[in-house]
């Protein structure tokens, strides 16, 4: 794997998330997982049952990939991913490239920290994921 070689990847879908027509915001989604959690948190003192605090943990894990979608501006979820533009728009995506070296097809790989691309042709065609 060489810092210095690119990679190139190119948007193959390009498909904007849409709710009853309009762009969906990455802050809306913020603000609405925000106020379920209030809501299933008052609804557990309300009623003293467990039932709510379960419920509750989908906003919350729903919470933590948005967050990181904040932070990184894009989520890798197999052949497709979800991205967040500057202003917020959210995408479904699919992302192509061709390997410099043997012209195979690439796809993003992550493992604990790290994030490479890797050719399906030979696996030791790896190069670094770059944000351009």
């Amino acid at each position: 794997m060489k810092k210095n070689e690119k990679v190139k990847l190119i948007r193959e879908i390009e498909k904007p998330i849409k709710i009853f027509g309009k762009q969906l915001k990455i802050t809306r989604v913020v603000l609405i997982l925000v106020a379920f959690l209030i809501y299933f948190v008052s609804l557990y003192y309300e009623t003293r049952s467990n039932t709510p605090l379960v419920l509750g943990i989908i906003p919350l894990v729903l919470l933590s990939f948005t967050l990181i979608l904040i932070k990184n501006r894009i989520l890798y979820i197999g052949k497709y991913n979800i991205e967040c533009s500057n202003a917020g728009d959210l995408y479904i995506t699919k992302l192509k490239g061709s390997c410099p070296k043997c012209q195979g097809e690439l796809k993003v790989v992550k493992k604990l920290n790290d994030q490479f691309v890797i050719c399906k042709n030979n696996k030791e065609h790896k190069f670094y994921l770059q944000e351009n």
